[in-house]
């Protein structure tokens, strides 16, 4: 049994490896060519740099419009994040706590909602937002946002509010809590793995969103980070590499705010299912 185990335990970390490789690698690819010049990529497509060419986010900065972009994309983000993460919390802590067939009913509604795939509502939604004059504005993205996460976020909240004993919530009411207030004394501050997972699901999923982005939004000035990136792919496409230092510049902050939060995602995705 001793062997057996041992052998199973070298061969799901030789998984695990692997597939942390496959991920890993080529992030690593692109970081090393952003530092290398499109010379240099072309003659060998993955290598080391010789030197540490900064002139490239110097470049791919100003090319892409990035302060611009930047700005753009943290006020889409933060706001859907603020407006998920509150959304998310109230319908988890209501779906979670109060068992009827409308709790059911809604609780199968997100579930066949998850199975929607967006793109086949974008064309509807484009002309209903263009009567209501929402096109190529920011808030209209973020409603666009806020509705396509929630129904996700909202049973992943549930999910980890059911863990939460509900003597808790009785012991509040009878110490005179309102509703509300058991649900900001109570909940919110033991929910702070979800709830920061969820913001960092959001996040994530919202920077990086590129055709819906795309789509809503033609001006200039009002595109986000994502969508400058094509200025590399398709004008500049040849220049390779300001096609991988428009990559970094573009997901580096999703690396650092990732990082800075890992803990709380493992905690929050798990602990739901050890409660």
């Amino acid at each position: 049994m001793t062997l057996r185990r041992r052998l199973s335990s070298l061969t799901l970390i030789a998984c695990l490896a692997t597939v942390a490789a496959l991920q890993i690698l080529p992030l690593a690819a692109a970081f090393s060519n952003s530092f290398r010049t499109d010379k240099e990529i072309k003659k060998l497509p993955i290598g080391l740099p010789t030197r540490l060419n900064l002139d490239n986010y110097v470049k791919a900065w100003k090319i892409g419009g990035y302060s611009q972009a930047f700005a753009n994309s943290v006020v889409v983000s933060v706001s859907t994040t603020a407006a998920i993460v509150a959304c998310s919390l109230i319908a988890g802590f209501f779906l979670a706590r109060v068992t009827s067939k409308f709790t059911h009913s809604m609780i199968i509604y997100f579930g066949v909602a998850l199975s929607i795939p967006v793109f086949s509502f974008l064309v509807p939604v484009y002309y209903a937002f263009a009567e209501l004059k929402l096109v190529n504005t920011l808030i209209g993205l973020i409603l666009i946002f806020v509705a396509t996460n929630l129904p996700f976020n909202i049973l992943l909240a549930r999910t980890y509010i059911l863990g939460i004993p509900k003597e808790l919530d009785e012991a509040a009411t009878i110490d005179g809590c309102s509703t509300y207030q058991v649900l900001w004394s109570i909940i919110c501050p033991i929910s702070k793995p979800i709830i920061t997972t969820i913001a960092l699901i959001v996040f994530v999923s919202t920077w990086n969103e590129f055709t819906i982005a795309n789509t809503f939004l033609q001006s200039p000035e009002l595109k986000t980070a994502a969508t400058r990136f094509v200025l590399f792919v398709g004008e500049r496409g040849s220049d390779l590499s300001m096609v991988h230092t428009a990559a970094m510049v573009t997901i580096l902050p999703i690396i650092v705010v990732f990082l800075l939060l890992q803990n709380y995602f493992i905690e929050g995705m798990t602990a739901g299912s050890i409660k």
